[in-house]
């Protein structure tokens, strides 16, 4: 009973015997599918290969096409031809890159362009040629020009060789002079010890002699005073005399005319007959007279233009004027401010007037502005008259002060050189008198700052009634008679009461 029921063993075996059939069927159906999907795959495989090498070799022919393009973008543009896409950016290419020789396709604007390239190159060509020319004539000016600079350095080089040789020379020259110098120097500096030595030695000497100079100096200015007083009487002859005299016309006449080369208006002083010498003081001076004409090789007539009541004019009086000589010009220097006037201006050109009018000249002058003229004092020059000296402390601006300094500094100049050469030295004052100058009556001018001799307030300008109306005999020329004795009363016409 046991063994003929079926055990575990036995469903066991049934299932198994029933899945290897089952997985046989399936195995067997599934082999004949695989096989057919296997062709089939094959087949799409193969398919599939080819395909994929048109699409490589379609993707390698476009990308070259980019390349050559220049235009790689992944988009083509087909559709929409922007910027970013290949057809896009080509075209944008060709109108900004061939904006002039832009044509619808690349083909024919690559046409154009070459076309515009050849003529370009033609172009090019030719200016090439014209450059290659004016390359030859470059070279040949330059082959020229490094022959003139060949020639420029060589003698450069030779230059410089004998400027080394001169500059050689030269140094040699120099350092022989500087040891030379350098021996002079030290020669100099032991005569300048021996100078100063001496300097010292002599010091001395020198200001005692410079003392003795002055000394001597001193002592010939008081024996020249002291001999001017002792030839005071001999000093010169004078130049003529006074023949006639009519008092009534007051005329005279003298013993000068043609032959002693006399001329007009010539001014005269006339002496006393006791005088104490010619040219020198006022106290020897009775009157003055003027030349009016010529009458004879030894006679002249005058005018008197100035006479001393007390002492007359008389025949034998001598005449004397230093600005003229018998048959010689007279010279004489004038120095300082010449007012002859006292009106406070210069009178200079009126004195040289008098002067060149008697034949005579001046040879040196110092101006009022302290200019020195002429060529210095000599044994011709008869006088130096001296004018006013200028007051310092009244100048009103510096430039003014300067000027009247330099007049003092150059008067004492020529008063020192006058005193050297023993010119004799005279106030302008005395040498009017001398030449018998008289000075005209001054007009007095209100506003013009010279002060007048009037006194200040009013006189009756009426004539004292009981005045006879007559000249006074004292100042008629009809009569010249000797002065009348004063009554010692004052005439009521000049009374102080009234």
């Amino acid at each position: 009973m046991a063994a003929s029921k079926p055990t575990a063993v036995h469903f066991s075996l049934i299932f198994f015997v029933m899945t290897t059939l089952i997985g046989g069927v399936a195995a067997y159906l599934g082999y004949k599918d695989l096989a057919e999907a296997n062709v089939k795959l094959d087949q799409a495989q193969k398919d599939s290969q080819r395909d994929g090498a048109a699409v490589r070799k379609l993707d390698e022919e476009l990308q070259a096409l980019k390349k050559l393009l220049g235009n790689e973008q992944d988009d083509i543009g087909l559709d929409n031809k922007t910027p970013n896409t290949v057809i896009g950016a080509t075209e944008l290419d060709i109108k900004t890159h061939a904006a002039v020789l832009a044509e619808p396709t690349i083909k024919n604007t690559l046409i154009k362009l070459s076309g515009q390239l050849n003529q370009t190159k033609s172009q090019l060509a030719q200016e090439q040629t014209a450059k290659n020319e004016l390359e030859a004539r470059f070279l040949a000016l330059k082959g020229e020009l490094d022959k003139v600079v060949d020639e420029h350095k060589k003698a450069r080089d030779s230059s410089e060789k004998d400027l080394a040789d001169t500059q050689k020379i030269k140094e040699e020259e120099v350092s022989a002079k500087d040891q030379q110098i350098a021996a002079l120097q030290k020669e100099n500096e032991e005569i300048l010890i021996e100078l100063d030595q001496l300097r010292e030695t002599d010091a001395k000497k020198i200001k005692d002699l410079e003392n003795k100079n002055n000394r001597y100096a001193g002592l010939v200015d008081t024996l020249r005073s002291r001999l001017d007083q002792v030839q005071k009487v001999s000093f010169e002859k004078p130049d003529g005399v006074v023949r006639t005299v009519d008092n009534s016309t007051g005329v005279v006449w003298i013993n000068l005319g043609e032959a002693d080369r006399l001329p007009k208006r010539m001014t005269f002083s006339v002496y006393r007959k006791a005088h104490q010498g010619i040219g020198r003081g006022e106290e020897d001076i009775i009157g003055a007279i003027e030349v009016t004409k010529i009458l004879g090789p030894h006679l002249s007539e005058a005018r008197i233009v100035g006479d001393d009541i007390y002492q007359p004019i008389s025949p034998g009086d001598p005449i004397y004027t230093p600005l003229w000589g018998v048959g010689r010009p007279e010279t004489f220097a004038i120095s300082g401010i010449i007012d002859l006037d006292g009106d406070g201006k210069s009178d200079m050109d009126l004195l040289r007037g008098i002067i060149e009018n008697a034949n005579a000249k001046i040879d040196n002058e110092v101006t009022e502005n302290g200019e020195r003229l002429g060529n210095g004092l000599t044994v011709h020059t008869k006088f130096l008259v001296i004018g006013e000296t200028p007051d310092v402390d009244s100048a009103k601006t510096d430039e003014q002060r300067d000027k009247m300094l330099e007049l003092i500094s150059k008067m004492k100049e020529i008063r020192e050189e006058a005193r050297l050469k023993a010119v004799r030295v005279i106030g302008i004052n005395d040498f009017l008198s001398y030449i018998g100058y008289k000075p005209q009556r001054r007009l007095f001018v209100p506003g013009s700052g010279v002060p007048s001799k009037i006194k200040l307030g009013a006189k009756k300008t009426g004539v004292n009634a009981s005045s006879s109306g007559a000249v006074s005999q004292v100042f008629t020329r009809s009569k010249r008679l000797k002065q009348q004795t004063s009554s010692g009363q004052t005439s009521k016409a000049f009374g102080n009461n009234k």
